[in-house]
């Protein structure tokens, strides 16, 4: 699960809509990437969550179809 952390930052550009960041930056750090996520706003950072819990459930949650003979 994601976790928010305090982290100084050098990026001036939000990873997931590539807009220059004017205040605080949002980082999140996950267990699968080795480096911060860094966001402009709580928006952002939404819309990332979602398609990663979304990327998170195929990946755990699919099953075999195959059938055996």
């Amino acid at each position: 699960m994601p976790l928010k952390i305090e982290y100084d930052t050098t990026s001036i550009k939000c990873d997931w809509c590539k807009q220059v960041i004017k205040g605080k930056p949002l980082t999140v750090k996950t267990c699968c990437n080795n480096k911060p996520w860094v966001f402009c706003s709580e928006r952002c950072y939404r819309q990332w969550m979602t398609e990663w819990l979304r990327r998170q459930e195929q990946i755990k949650g699919k099953r075999k179809t195959g059938k055996l003979l």
